[in-house]
């Protein structure tokens, strides 16, 4: 019985000493951790612009990362309609401010360019490549419904039955 009490005490001792001193821990770990300035943790909005148009789904941006169209895939080099699609990519955004949106789950690829829609004038890149034939839409089996899935799907059934682009007979 004696042995018992003794182990409830020193349980007890230990819960509460782990319990204290873990937040002193903690608080010793904030007051010597340096101040990182406001701005660096949420940066101010910028304006993103593209500078160099790699293919139809790819683009260089004004802050140096490559951002790469999600949800689509535009011909590569040699294959036919690449050319197109790079020139209506260039027409659409090249030199021009845009915004994006990023899915919540699929942010940058496994190149580290980062992912997502691209929106220049209230137009969306991503669906208007598709609607004119010079991409096709990419989606996988396992993963979540996209964000403009439905758009996108729409966008490529007008092009088929169009016969537009990639989608010429």
């Amino acid at each position: 019985m004696k042995n018992k009490v003794v182990l409830g005490i020193t349980v007890l001792f230990l819960m509460v000493g782990s319990f204290f001193g873990g937040s002193y821990f903690e608080r010793q770990k904030i007051k010597t951790s340096p101040i990182t300035p406001l701005s660096l943790i949420s940066p101010i909005p910028q304006k993103i612009m593209v500078t160099e148009v790699s293919d139809g789904d790819t683009l260089k941006l004004s802050n140096g990362k490559t951002f790469r169209l999600y949800g689509v895939n535009a011909p590569e080099v040699k294959e036919p309609y690449f050319e197109e699609a790079k020139v209506f990519t260039q027409n659409l955004v090249l030199g021009k401010e845009i915004n994006f949106e990023q899915e919540e789950n699929y942010k940058v690829d496994k190149f580290g360019r980062e992912l997502g829609y691209v929106l220049v004038g209230g137009v969306n890149l991503n669906i208007e490549l598709v609607r004119n034939g010079l991409a096709r839409v990419v989606l996988y089996e396992k993963r979540a419904k996209i964000k403009y899935q439905d758009e996108l799907l729409s966008a490529e059934k007008e092009a088929k039955v169009k016969s537009t682009g990639v989608w010429k007979k």
